[in-house]
């Protein structure tokens, strides 16, 4: 008996990791999605010029951007950062 192939092997550990994988793709809203990106995420410390350079930026992009989907969740995102910018000190967790 012959051991097998390098190329039957992987070819069965595909059929392995293909059988993990639903069949279907899997649609998420995009506030699941936001959702599930926030849920990895740890508070780590940023410098306040980062977000004030990251607030220009989509101010620009509020501004010229024609698309009103973009625009609305631009604006929103800059209302959040910039209430973060304003507060005095950490926010207890």
């Amino acid at each position: 008996m012959t051991a097998p192939s390098r190329e039957r092997q992987v070819l069965g550990l595909g059929r392995g990791v293909s059988s993990l994988i639903p069949g279907e793709p899997i649609t998420l809203s995009a506030d699941a999605q936001v959702s599930a990106v926030l849920a990895g995420l740890r508070t780590v410390p940023v410098q306040a010029a980062v977000l004030q350079a990251a607030a220009v930026l989509l101010s620009h992009l509020v501004d010229t951007t024609d698309d009103d989907g973009i625009r609305e969740a631009t604006t929103t995102t800059l209302a959040h950062l910039n209430r973060v910018l304003n507060e005095d000190g950490p926010q207890a967790s």
